[in-house]
């Protein structure tokens, strides 16, 4: 039997202009990221898990200065190689560099022993820390649409028509998938990607990391029967599918707005039992809210008298209505002083006399993200709005994937 911890995207390096220690250049919310890893690793130690795998994105970017990566070292790599816990860790869309010779802030888990780092795809076997059980993974890392194509082209020997690249390249990546599975000497076998997988819930408007054109992977590209489990990252809303058999970890950490409503945390796998759950990771308190402010005689207590509860340590973000001559009789001192525990806040003051029509800078035009849209803004209070909007979803992402088999 072996307890595996499963990380979707952590992020570490995301910048944020607030709250910067002037010594490192860091902010306290970049640091958040960093500690939210940390407290998986001493969850993992003080529970003597056997692996930890990490989903894709483990860093934000690929450029990462010493001083971010001396916070690493002292509060994840240091423990994990006293701990010795292997890592499976894979290369994601943020932290894999276009051209793979480049080097990569992954790179230093290769101190760490029996652990396992994958920029291209590839299968390999970890021994469990603890039970000794070898745990076979076949890895597939985020790789670009014309990435994928370069490794299909070179695994076939030959150059793909452009119209046949997405549908061949799919079908490829089955067989592959299914080949190196079924040649896993281990009792136990799963599978760990980073990128956009079918019928998976998109909590966006819009979510910037998935394209139109983007590489994903269908239900019929993984054998479920052959596999214990298909881990997914990319996408940051933490769900199962398919019976549990597939699981998308989501971020270990609120990353924006979007996701005030989320919670935030890893799985724990037993190959034994098959049995998985779900660990909040206590992330961030993220508040927006919009106050209107009427034609009051005091415009400062009535905001004051709207402001959520329970903002102590919370990121809040607050958008006020108010007229221009409202506006001039608000004490904004005040104001900060009742939102002096948040850890942090902003105010953005909409002083317009008309409500504003709504100009889109960039449009959005990808059918997922619309449909995601519209049944959100439109179904909010019906009970079934998940279900619709999962079975929605999958519907329109086959259908799409039909037509884009027909082009």
């Amino acid at each position: 039997m072996a307890k595996i911890i499963i990380v979707g995207d952590v992020h570490i390096g995301k910048r944020f202009t607030y709250r910067v220690n002037l010594k490192t250049g860091l902010s306290d919310r970049t640091i958040d990221f960093i500690d939210a890893l940390a407290r998986i690793v001493n969850y993992a130690i003080k529970n003597q898990a056997d692996i930890i795998v990490i989903a894709g994105d483990l860093f934000d970017r690929v450029t990462v200065g010493p001083t971010l990566l001396k916070q690493v070292r002292e509060k994840i790599w240091k423990p994990l190689i006293k701990s010795k816990i292997p890592i499976v860790c894979i290369g994601g869309n943020h932290d894999s560099p276009q051209i793979l010779e480049k080097g990569s802030p992954l790179g230093e888990i290769s101190l760490i022993p029996n652990s396992i780092v994958a920029r291209t795809p590839k299968s390999v076997t970890i021994q469990a820390l603890n039970s000794r059980e070898e745990i076979g993974f076949v890895l597939l890392p985020y790789l670009t649409a014309s990435q994928i194509v370069k490794f299909v082209e070179k695994r076939l020997d030959k150059t793909i028509e452009k119209e046949r690249q997405m549908v061949l390249s799919q079908e490829y990546l089955k067989y592959y998938i299914e080949k190196e599975v079924e040649q896993l000497p281990t009792k136990s076998k799963i599978i760990v990607g980073h990128y956009f997988f079918q019928g998976s819930k998109i909590n966006i408007v819009p979510y910037p990391d998935l394209l139109p054109h983007e590489f994903k992977i269908k239900k019929d590209m993984l054998p479920l029967d052959a596999i214990d489990l298909g881990i997914f990252g990319h996408v940051h809303t933490t769900q199962t599918l398919h019976s549990g058999k597939v699981i998308i970890p989501g971020s270990i950490e609120r990353v924006d707005f979007g996701e005030t409503s989320e919670d935030k945390g890893f799985y724990v796998f037993d190959t034994n039992s098959k049995k998985l759950e779900f660990i909040s990771n206590d992330p961030r308190t993220l508040i927006k809210q919009n106050i209107d402010v009427p034609q009051v005689e005091d415009p400062t207590s009535y905001i004051i008298s709207k402001l959520p509860n329970q903002t102590e340590e919370a990121i809040v973000r607050l958008i006020i209505r108010i007229s221009p001559e409202l506006k001039n009789k608000v004490r904004i001192p005040r104001i900060h002083q009742a939102l002096n525990k948040a850890f942090y806040f902003e105010l953005f003051w909409d002083t317009s006399l008309v409500q504003r029509e709504v100009v889109l800078k960039d449009f959005i035009l990808d059918p997922l993200v619309l449909f995601n849209d519209f049944v959100t803004k439109k179904y909010t209070k019906d009970p079934n709005l998940e279900q619709l909007r999962k079975t929605g979803l999958e519907i329109l992402d086959n259908a799409l994937a039909e037509v884009e088999e027909k082009q």
